[in-house]
C-alpha cells in the first residue's frame, strides 16, 4: 500500500475508498445497491478489516459461534428439561424448593456477568483456564490431539457462561409445564381409573415437552448471531464477537452483513419451529380444534 509511505496519495486513496463504499450516493441509492447486491450473495466490504470481504468474514466466524453455541443450547435443554421434569414431579419436595431457589437465582444472571466471574476465578485467581481466545497463538491449527485439546481448554468457560443460565431456565419453564399437565383432565382421569403413576408421568413429559421443543429450534435459528458480549468478553472469534468490534469500528458493511445473515437464520429457525410442532403434535397436524 503505497499510501502508507506517501502521503501525497492519501487523497486519491480515500476519493478511491468513498467511491468503492457508495458513500458519496444518496441514502436510498446505497440501500438498493446493498440490496441488489446482497441478492448476488455480495455483502460488501469490510471497513475494519479492509480490504476482506463481508462473506469471506462471517464465513470464517460462524463456525465457532456454531461450535459454542449449539452445543451449549442442545446440552443446556436436555439437562434442563429432566431436570425441570423430574422437579415438577416432586411436588413439595426439599429437591423441588432447592431447584426452584437455585434455578431462579442462577436463571437470572445475566450470562456476559457470570463470564466475567469465571474469568477472574478460574483465569485470573486460579489461574485454572485461559481468559480468552478459541486457542493459544502459539498452537497453529491442525488435526493434531494437542491443538484439540488446547481448543477445548479455551471452550470451556465461554461455553459455562453460556449454557449454566439457559439450562436454569429451562428448569423453570419445564416444572411450571408439568405441573400444568398434572393438573389437566388426562392425568386426572388416569389416577381416577387406577393407572401406574411411571405411566401418567410418560404422557405428561411428552406433552409438556412440545412447546420446549419448538423453543429450542427458534434459539437455535437465534445462535448465528451469537452471545455477541460473552463472546466479546472472551475474545472468541465468533460472530457475536465480530459483530461488537463492527460497532466499536464503524463498520457499517460488516454489521448490515451480520444482520443479514441473522434475520435470514432466525425466519428459518420459526419456519422449522412450525414444521417440528406439526410433526411432533398430532392435534396440529390433523386440524384439531377443540370444541
Amino acid at each position: 500500500m503505497e499510501y502508507l509511505t506517501n502521503p501525497d496519495l492519501v487523497p486519491k486513496q480515500y476519493k478511491a475508498m468513498i467511491e468503492e463504499f457508495g458513500f458519496g450516493k444518496p441514502l436510498w441509492e446505497q440501500y438498493v445497491d446493498f440490496l441488489v447486491k446482497a441478492f448476488r450473495g455480495d455483502l460488501g466490504t469490510s471497513i475494519w478489516l479492509y480490504p476482506s470481504r463481508v462473506l469471506d468474514v462471517i464465513m470464517g466466524s460462524l463456525p465457532w459461534t456454531l461450535f459454542l453455541l449449539i452445543p451449549s443450547s442442545l446440552i443446556g435443554w436436555y439437562l434442563g428439561n429432566l431436570w425441570g421434569a423430574r422437579t415438577g414431579f416432586k411436588r413439595g419436595s426439599i429437591f423441588e424448593k432447592f431447584s426452584v431457589v437455585f434455578s431462579s437465582t442462577i436463571a437470572q444472571i445475566p450470562s456476559y456477568w457470570l463470564a466475567m466471574l469465571l474469568i477472574y476465578g478460574f483465569a485470573v485467581y486460579l489461574r485454572l483456564l485461559p481468559s480468552g481466545r478459541a486457542y493459544d497463538p502459539t498452537v497453529p491449527p491442525s488435526l493434531s490431539i494437542d491443538y484439540a485439546l488446547n481448543v477445548l481448554k479455551h471452550y470451556i468457560l465461554p461455553f459455562t457462561a453460556i449454557t449454566v443460565p439457559y439450562l436454569c431456565g429451562q428448569v423453570l419453564t419445564m416444572r411450571n409445564l408439568i405441573i400444568y399437565e398434572l393438573k389437566s383432565d388426562y392425568t386426572v382421569f388416569g389416577d381416577y381409573i387406577g393407572l401406574r403413576e411411571k405411566v401418567v408421568r410418560k404422557y405428561a413429559f411428552r406433552n409438556a415437552v412440545m412447546p420446549q421443543i419448538v423453543g429450542l429450534s427458534i434459539r437455535l435459528g437465534r445462535t448465528v448471531a451469537g452471545a455477541a458480549l460473552v463472546e466479546a468478553l472472551f475474545s472468541y472469534p465468533g460472530m457475536g464477537y465480530y459483530m461488537a468490534q463492527a460497532v466499536s469500528n464503524n463498520d457499517y458493511m460488516l454489521l448490515q452483513g451480520i444482520f443479514v445473515i441473522l434475520v435470514a437464520t432466525v425466519y428459518l429457525a420459526i419456519f422449522i419451529s412450525d414444521l417440528v410442532h406439526m410433526i411432533i403434535d398430532p392435534r396440529v397436524r390433523l386440524g384439531y380444534v377443540k370444541q
